[in-house]
C-alpha cells in the first residue's frame, strides 16, 4: 500500500499537507476530506498515514477495505500514502517542507501519545514534527465523554499550539444529509489552512 518519497521527489505547486487517519469511529471524515483537499486548485500534494487500526475501523464501518475507499478519490496523482511504520519518510523530518498537518480522526491515544511526547508512529511523528517546527496542526478528535485524561491532554496540545477542531456538526445552514453536515464541517478546516472553499453555507 504504502508509496515511499524521498526527500528529494519533487513537489507540484501548491500547498502540502499532511493528514493522518488513526483508530477513532469516524473513517468516512478522513476519507471526504482527502477527496476535497485532492480536488482543491491550492493543493499540490497531500501526504497520507492511515493507522492500522484506522484501517480497521475502516473496514468495520465502510465494508471496504482501506484502498478501495481511496482509489475513487479525485486528482489521486496527488496523494502520497505511508504505512504508520514508516519512520524513514520524508514527512517524518522537520527539513521536509509542509505548509499544515491534520489528524482527522484523532483517537485519544493519539492524542495521549503526541501530548506526552512519547510518539512510536509516523502518525504521532508528523504531529511532533508540526509542533516542534511552529507549523498549522489541526486535530479532530473522536469520543464521548471526554476524561480527566483526555481534557489534560487536549489542553496540552493546545498550549503547544495545536487547533482542537472537535466534529461537531451545525445546523444552522439546515443540512440534508450526513455529507452536508461533513463538508459544512470542512469548510471550516479549509478556512485554518487558508484554503479558499465553498463547501458550505455559511451563517449570514
Amino acid at each position: 500500500m504504502a508509496q515511499r518519497a524521498k526527500h528529494s521527489d519533487p513537489e507540484p505547486s501548491g500547498r502540502t499537507l499532511v493528514v493522518a487517519a488513526t483508530g477513532a469511529s469516524g473513517a468516512r471524515l478522513a476519507v471526504r476530506f482527502l477527496g476535497h483537499l485532492l480536488a482543491h486548485p491550492g493543493v499540490g500534494a497531500v501526504h497520507f498515514v492511515g493507522s492500522r487500526a484506522f484501517a480497521l475501523v475502516a473496514a468495520s464501518e465502510e465494508g471496504k477495505k482501506l484502498p478501495e475507499m481511496l482509489k475513487g478519490l479525485p486528482g489521486r496523482e496527488k496523494l502520497r500514502l505511508y504505512q504508520e511504520e514508516q519512520l524513514d519518510a520524508c514527512v517524518s523530518s522537520g527539513s521536509f517542507p509542509v505548509d499544515g498537518t491534520i489528524i482527522i480522526p484523532a483517537s485519544m491515544s493519539t492524542v495521549g501519545a503526541v501530548a506526552s511526547g512519547a510518539g512510536r508512529t509516523l502518525c504521532h511523528r508528523v504531529a511532533e514534527v508540526a509542533l516542534k517546527e511552529r507549523r498549522p496542526l489541526i486535530l479532530v478528535p473522536r469520543e464521548t465523554p471526554l476524561s480527566l485524561i483526555h481534557l489534560r491532554n487536549l489542553a496540552t496540545l493546545a498550549e503547544a499550539g495545536a487547533l482542537i477542531a472537535p466534529f461537531i456538526p451545525a445546523f444552522y445552514q439546515r443540512p440534508g444529509s450526513v455529507e452536508a453536515l461533513m463538508d459544512h464541517f470542512f469548510m471550516r478546516l479549509f478556512d485554518h489552512l487558508g484554503l479558499p472553499s465553498a463547501l458550505s453555507t455559511r451563517w449570514a
